[in-house]
């Protein structure tokens, strides 16, 4: 019963910190259920939008880190070699001849650097 009377008046005081830090405590019930809503429906927001948006930005920040580390962004897995700006489509100059201007699998490998 010790315990409860202690958690109860610690959770008094915790309640009266909030309304005098906010200045609640001069505020209608009604001002303060709008206030409250508000604040709630705010820090709603931002937890969602932290765990639905923040992983992504550590990656990509993490991915640019390591790209300025060691030159390499596909190290951190951030990009993919097919990813990574290289225009695959068009040939070299220099390469129309057998194919008539067409770049064959093996010439495209050969370009990435995978075989």
């Amino acid at each position: 019963m010790l315990y409860a009377s202690n958690l109860t008046r610690w959770l008094q005081r915790k309640r009266y910190q909030y309304e005098v830090t906010f200045s609640l405590y001069m505020l209608t019930p009604t001002e303060k259920f709008i206030f409250n809503t508000f604040l709630l429906l705010f820090i709603s927001l931002i937890i969602v939008a932290a765990s639905l948006y923040l992983p992504e930005h550590v990656m990509k920040m993490a991915s640019r880190a390591w790209f300025y580390y060691a030159g390499d962004e596909t190290a951190v897995g951030g990009g993919t070699r097919a990813g990574s700006g290289l225009d695959v489509a068009r040939p070299r100059q220099g390469d129309m001849g057998k194919t008539g201007g067409k770049m064959e699998g093996q010439d495209v490998l050969k370009m990435l650097g995978w075989v």
